[in-house]
């Protein structure tokens, strides 16, 4: 068994623990207002039961077939929807039952320990209770507002991140190099064309000398991209628009695979597929190179006839989708001075705190966003502009990356 499969079977098992768990946790709790609200409420409660044990079942089948078959075309999209909609905003509402008990066991050991005397609670009518039942329950109902705002409005909320890297092979005329990273479109899993066209507007505005796109256009059908092919020609950089290829782009018959290769370049952008491009300025000279995917069941790289006509003392862009492969080769070929992935999207769903981010997708990806350094040479994981599964984002924004090449100061 491979350290990948290992990693996604202990990410399966930890996610139906904490789900199932929530779950439990909060039937347990609301079980105890059984008794006020009379017979209706017990049937809501075993609605509720039957219906996690549903969700449960739903969650298992689509992450069994998105490990094994790598797409979710049989449970399909109502399904995501369904999970993100059922699971996601219960999270919060635990939380805070949580923090609440914990405060009401504190308060309760001092008041013990402040008299000895029983604790005369004032009776509060039926009517006053249940007022209070209510607003609980409308408190209750932020977090799937959240939720729901997570659907239709982070998953379009892009952000601009920046960042300058010190490149130490870099010619001085290269200093200031401004490259573009975008990665994981998911063209299928898009509403419309709108959000790409801004998406096209603010990375134009940008200016930026080259443009990298790290992978999956679409899904897992080449026509999900037709529709976007005039906005992606529009794409303007100083010294192209460059892009490699994602596992998405591979879930597909051959002849379809190669219609939608037909689609990209059609877009205007020069798909390199274990290949490399060479920009030369004032005698200088930076590679722009592209593997294809290498990652969980996928081996289509090939580092040695990526970098076979690339001269040694030359500083090496690359591109390659899933973060694994640079664990895998090319850390340690250190053949590319900053190596340019996606695939992971941040998870879609996590924390931001004091500059720190934490998601779900740390339990399968030792590299699973912002830049990494290893052996002087450079990785930076793009979150992706795009979803897959739930179209859903909670504390992880979609990305487009600015990032500006330094030369080292003599």
């Amino acid at each position: 068994m491979t350290p990948d499969i290992k990693r996604l079977i202990i990410f399966l098992f930890v996610l139906i623990a904490i789900q199932g768990g929530v779950d439990f946790y909060l039937f347990r709790t609301i079980k105890k207002y059984e008794a006020f609200y009379g017979a209706w409420f017990s049937k809501v409660l075993r609605l509720y039961k039957h219906t996690s044990f549903i969700m449960l079942i739903v969650l298992v089948l689509t992450t069994i077939e998105r490990l094994l078959l790598g797409n979710n075309l049989l449970t399909g999209r109502g399904a995501q929807i369904a999970i993100a909609l059922w699971y996601l905003p219960k999270y919060p509402i635990a939380l805070i039952l949580c923090i609440y008990k914990v405060i009401k066991v504190i308060v309760t050991f001092i008041q013990s320990r402040m008299t000895s005397d029983k604790l005369q609670v004032s009776s509060i009518d039926e009517k006053r209770r249940k007022v209070i039942h209510s607003i609980g329950v409308s408190i209750a109902s932020i977090p799937f507002i959240s939720t729901a705002q997570g659907v239709f409005h982070t998953i379009y909320d892009i952000e601009i991140r920046t960042l300058e890297l010190i490149i130490p092979r870099l010619s001085l005329v290269f200093d200031g190099y401004k490259i573009i990273q975008i990665s994981d479109i998911h063209t299928g899993s898009l509403f419309g064309t709108t959000y790409i066209e801004e998406v096209v507007q603010s990375i134009n505005q940008m200016s930026p000398d080259i443009i990298a796109i790290t992978g999956d256009y679409v899904n897992f059908d080449p026509q999900e991209y037709a529709a976007f092919v005039p906005l992606f020609s529009q794409l303007q950089a100083k010294h192209g628009v460059y892009g490699s290829l994602g596992n998405h782009d591979h879930y597909m018959t051959e002849d379809k695979h190669e219609y939608l290769l037909s689609l990209i370049r059609k877009s205007k952008v020069d798909l390199l597929i274990n290949e490399s491009r060479t920009i030369v300025v004032n005698g200088s000279k930076l590679v722009i190179a592209g593997t294809d995917n290498t990652g969980f069941n996928q081996r289509f790289g090939d580092l040695d006839k990526t970098f076979i006509n690339v001269p040694k003392d030359v500083p090496v862009i690359l591109m390659a989708h899933d973060p694994t492969y640079w664990d895998m080769q090319i850390a340690e070929s250190q053949l590319a001075d900053l190596t340019l992935s996606g695939h992971t999207h941040g998870g879609q769903i996590g924390i931001e705190y004091l500059g720190s981010s934490y998601s779900p997708a740390q339990f399968v990806y030792q590299h699973w966003s912002g830049i990494y350094k290893s052996n002087g040479n450079y990785l930076y994981v793009n979150r992706g502009i795009g979803t897959v599964g739930p179209p859903i984002r909670i504390g992880i924004r979609p990305e487009i990356t600015l990032i500006t090449l330094r030369a080292p100061v003599a």
